[in-house]
């Protein structure tokens, strides 16, 4: 059965927008983006050449909400613009796709996710993890009691994350470093599979001599007593990634390197994720549940959990102290 169209616009022509979503919105194949805005004219050329389609431009993402109908809008662009972005188009009634983290301050997160609710639309977070067949195995023995009641959590994620440059080392776009941007995976992962809820952290920070840290180290409470530790590496030589979970009846650890998934263990024996479990992609399941009328949609109610824990993380830091996690 021939899927719907949907038409999308795009705020943002970066990098992940032309490499990442870009390929996932021609996969689809009943996609239509009907126009991108980027400050920077010659990205949205390369995006153009990319898609082999003259689309639509405005320099102004304000311009080409007040000008374009849509769908929906898929937002790739600097942290501190999600939260403006993402009110302007839910409030105009389309369903977002916003690249991580869906925002800097947690009152944004809340109220993203309200508005989305009362207006009846989709809000989507694109962290892949929440797609890898791994990623979803592991939240379902989790929630099913395989692990018993969660006692502890490790996790880590290492990058040579200083040689991308651009306005992720600018703080007054990016809101902070390397804990806000790729560690933001690893902070939403452990959350969104485990259903963990911070409610104290105490975090150190080293910018390396940059504008923003680089690397950072966290100890966290979660409510119901459990404790974990997230490490944050930004200057090391390539991609490494670590989650692991200890509960009062088993352990369960997920590697990456290079981006993807290299091994599950359950109790130190590898696991065999079961073929029911497909991959999807963030795009993918938010095309889906646009489709679907929401049926089977998940709020992102976990990216307010992300946001708390990130605040907290960096007042810390700050106040050289532990800190409750605001609610």
């Amino acid at each position: 059965m021939q899927q719907r169209e949907l038409k999308v616009m795009l705020m943002g022509a970066g990098g992940n927008m032309r490499n990442a979503h870009l390929p996932r919105i021609r996969r689809d194949g009943a996609v239509r983006i009907v126009a991108v805005a980027d400050p920077v004219e010659s990205q949205a050329r390369l995006l153009m050449d990319k898609a082999d389609a003259e689309i639509p431009y405005a320099a102004d993402w304000r311009a080409m909400l007040d000008e374009t109908s849509a769908d929906a809008a898929l937002i790739s662009t600097p942290h501190r613009d999600h939260f403006e972005q993402a009110r302007a188009c839910l409030e105009r009634g389309l369903h977002v796709l916003v690249e991580k983290p869906m925002v800097v301050a947690p009152e944004h997160a809340h109220d993203l996710l309200e508005l989305a609710a009362t207006r009846g639309l989709a809000l989507g977070v694109a962290y892949q993890r929440h797609w890898m067949p791994h990623f979803v195995y592991a939240r379902e023995l989790v929630k099913t009691g395989a692990l018993g009641d969660i006692r502890g959590v490790v996790a880590y994620v290492t990058q040579h994350w200083t040689g991308a440059g651009g306005w992720r080392l600018d703080p007054e776009l990016a809101g902070g470093g390397m804990f806000m941007d790729t560690g933001s995976h690893l902070v939403a992962s452990l959350l969104w599979v485990t259903g963990l809820a911070p409610t104290t952290v105490s975090a150190t920070f080293d910018n390396a001599g940059f504008a923003v840290d680089v690397n950072g180290a966290l100890a966290v409470e979660f409510d119901g007593g459990a404790v974990g530790t997230l490490t944050t590496i930004g200057n090391a030589r390539t991609h490494d990634e670590r989650l692991a979970i200890a509960g009062s009846e088993g352990s369960l650890v997920l590697h990456l390197h290079q981006w993807q998934v290299r091994s599950m263990l359950h109790n130190d024996a590898p696991v065999e994720v079961p073929a029911a479990i497909a991959n999807q992609t963030p795009d993918g399941a938010f095309f889906e549940a646009i489709r679907s009328g929401l049926v089977g949609y998940e709020p992102p109610t976990f990216a307010l959990q992300v946001a708390r824990l990130t605040e907290a993380a960096y007042r810390s830091a700050a106040d050289s102290a532990p800190v409750r996690v605001r609610l």
